[in-house]
């Protein structure tokens, strides 16, 4: 399966960065899940919850702050945020 390239950076840290299947983000107008190989965008991010789920179905959520989704060529994705705290991590 293909993965893409997730960073979830902060201010003061970089709260994740590494490989997944997909992650789900809350932008303004509701949540957008992208994988690898998806089409470049950019979007604002409301407060809320990002999952990232991983390989064997292993997900790590994140509660966020308000902020910006990058996704570049190459599946890259980039997401800013003031503030990310981990909230589970399941199998």
């Amino acid at each position: 399966m293909n993965k893409l390239s997730l960073k979830i950076i902060t201010i003061d840290k970089i709260a994740f960065e590494g490989e997944a299947i997909a992650v789900t983000v809350p932008a303004k107008d509701g949540l957008i899940t992208v994988y690898a190989n998806h089409t470049p965008l950019i979007s604002v991010l409301s407060s809320g919850v990002i999952s990232v789920k991983k390989e064997n179905e292993e997900k790590t959520d994140f509660k966020i702050s308000e902020g910006v989704l990058e996704v570049r060529q190459g599946s890259n994705v980039l997401v800013l945020t003031d503030k990310a705290e981990v909230l589970i991590k399941a199998s």
